[in-house]
C-alpha cells in the first residue's frame, strides 16, 4: 500500500497502537496491525481491522482509561 499523503510505500506493523477518532470521540486501539508511512508517520488499518474496531465500539466492548498527554498552546 502507498501512503495516501506522501505516496511512498508503507511498512506493515504487526502489533502496535493506533489512535482513531470516531463519532467525535478519540479511541486508542492497542495490539492491532496496521501500515505506517516511514516518511510522515501516517497509520492506516485494513478494512477488516476497521470493522472489528467499529463492532467493538458498537457493543461497548472497551474500557475507559485516563491518559495524560502534553497540551500545547499554538497561539502564543
Amino acid at each position: 500500500m502507498r501512503c495516501p499523503l506522501c505516496k511512498v510505500d508503507m511498512i506493515k506493523i504487526e502489533a502496535g497502537e493506533v489512535e482513531l477518532k470516531i463519532g467525535g470521540r478519540l479511541y486508542l486501539v492497542r495490539n492491532v496491525s496496521y501500515e505506517e508511512c516511514p516518511l510522515c508517520g501516517e497509520r492506516v488499518v485494513s478494512p477488516e481491522v476497521s470493522q472489528r474496531v467499529y463492532d467493538k465500539i458498537k457493543r461497548g466492548d472497551y474500557r475507559e482509561e485516563q491518559l495524560v498527554l502534553p497540551v500545547l498552546n499554538g497561539a502564543s
